[in-house]
């Protein structure tokens, strides 16, 4: 599961307003700060969990994943088209399908869904139980919807999450200036079922069809992106030990999809296939030292028939050898 480029600029954007913090937490994580000067990153799941982990000491606040996109000054600016179809949209929820679409290409496992009561509307965020950090991730998904209800001016009556806090429960208010209800069954955000049905009197339903349209079709050629990159790591997951046989003609055909496509596919993620074995086979490497397995184990692993070889391979990829990176993790 990976993080998107959308939201790893939202943490650029944190860098920018409070540079030694963001820069102390990326240390303690083990990337460069300067990482986060690449407008198309894309990184694992749990990178981006273990952030908000090492946020809450930096910070000292327990609240940090309910307000960081707050923090962070995050305008609803996932792209300028979303941003428009929202200003003129004639209500909330008609705006919030596209957003929510937009979000869960971002995100990957996290689940959005909108609940029409009588007098309010919830919206839910439920991670897929593969996700380590759950209650977290939900918490910043519901970060950044909040932000983004907000910044269209309309108020929140309750945020609820699953965490529990050391402030004293009664003061507790969020950055989003409204009630938070801890040590609940989900995470969820609370509106006036009045807010979001209220007409917007600049409503402009011809622009709105034309705004969606653009947006679905940026939408479905984002997807149809990211799931060749999904794919791709799934074929090579499934070459388990025999990553040396791996090329990109084999690769190409499993995928159904001509050497030149697969090409042009990576390409826009500034990537080469290489690149991407490369890339993938050193996540694997570093996973299986971090839970400390031995040089020659994480050798075979690979399909490398001699240690010797990986360990040469590990050096020029990660410019440090198996040990070192495993005493470096392990202090």
């Amino acid at each position: 599961m990976n993080v998107h480029s959308a939201v790893w600029r939202s943490i650029s954007r944190l860098q920018y307003l409070y540079p030694d913090e963001v820069n102390e937490i990326c240390n303690k994580i083990g990337i460069s700060p300067t990482i986060l000067d690449n407008h198309n990153l894309t990184l694992p799941l749990d990178l981006f969990l273990n952030f908000f982990i090492e946020a809450e000491g930096v910070f000292e606040s327990d609240l940090v994943s309910i307000n960081y996109a707050r923090m962070a000054q995050i305008r609803p600016n996932y792209s300028e088209i979303l941003g428009m179809i929202s200003l003129y949209s004639p209500n909330l929820i008609e705006s919030f399908k596209l957003v929510q679409s937009y979000i869960n290409l971002e995100l990957d496992g996290i689940n959005i869904s909108l609940i029409q009561k009588a007098n309010v509307v919830e919206i839910h965020f439920v991670a897929d139980a593969l996700v380590e950090h759950s209650n977290l991730y939900e918490n910043l998904c519901l970060s950044i919807f909040a932000t983004f209800i907000q910044s269209m001016h309309h108020p929140i009556k309750r945020l609820t999450t699953k965490i529990q806090t050391t402030q004293a429960l009664s003061v507790v208010r969020s950055l989003f200036h409204c009630p938070i209800a801890f040590e609940s069954d989900y995470t969820s955000i609370v509106l006036s079922n009045e807010v979001s049905l209220k007409k917007n009197p600049t409503a402009n339903p011809k622009l709105v069809s034309l705004l969606e349209i653009m947006a679905k079709e940026k939408i479905a050629q984002q997807a149809s992106e990211g799931n060749i990159v999904k794919r791709l790591e799934d074929v090579f997951n499934s070459h388990e030990n025999h990553y040396s046989n791996i090329n990109i003609n084999e690769v190409s055909n499993l995928l159904g999809l001509s050497v030149n496509t697969l090409r042009r596919a990576l390409n826009k993620h500034h990537t080469t296939f290489r690149q991407s074995l490369n890339n993938f086979k050193l996540k694997k490497a570093k996973s299986m030292l971090a839970h400390n397995y031995s040089v020659k184990r994480v050798a075979y692993s690979l399909g490398y028939t001699e240690p010797s070889a990986f360990i040469r391979w590990f050096i020029n990829q990660a410019k440090q050898t198996p040990k070192e990176y495993k005493k470096g993790f392990r202090s």
